[in-house]
């Protein structure tokens, strides 16, 4: 009986693990060792259709920040982000050393269709709204 409820338990811990609403994915590539193409892919697995999405792209040097973007990844005049898929949006910077930066993505602003909030999410601290 024990062995039947530890079973049980661990099969609910595996169920009851959070899966995160957005797989963020930074794809930097090196053109001509002059410029940077920085790819940023945002797969929706929230589970309801998003109207707008932005956020700012950060370079770092050795855990030094050294620019940051703001990018628009979904406009509201452009079709919803529905649950599964993905948009991808493409930044040129100029290479500053010989040394390829770090980079990473923050979103900033969210809007979901029909809604007229707007929210920022945070790994840590999940959706927080902010109009």
């Amino acid at each position: 009986m024990k062995v039947i409820m530890i079973i049980i338990l661990l099969v609910h811990n595996l169920w009851a693990q959070n899966k995160s609403p957005f797989k963020i994915d930074i794809r930097p590539r090196v053109i001509n060792d002059a410029k940077v193409l920085i790819n940023v892919e945002i797969i929706n697995n929230v589970g309801r259709p998003l109207d707008y999405l932005e956020g700012f792209l950060s370079e770092f040097s050795k855990d030094e920040l050294i620019d940051e973007k703001r990018m628009v990844l979904l406009y509201s005049y452009e079709p919803p982000l529905q649950t599964g898929y993905s948009t991808t949006k493409t930044v040129k910077l100029g290479l500053r050393s010989e040394y390829l930066s770090t980079y990473k993505f923050n979103i900033s602003k969210i809007k979901f269709v029909g809604d007229s909030r707007v929210f920022s999410w945070h790994q840590n601290a999940g959706f927080i709204r902010i109009d």
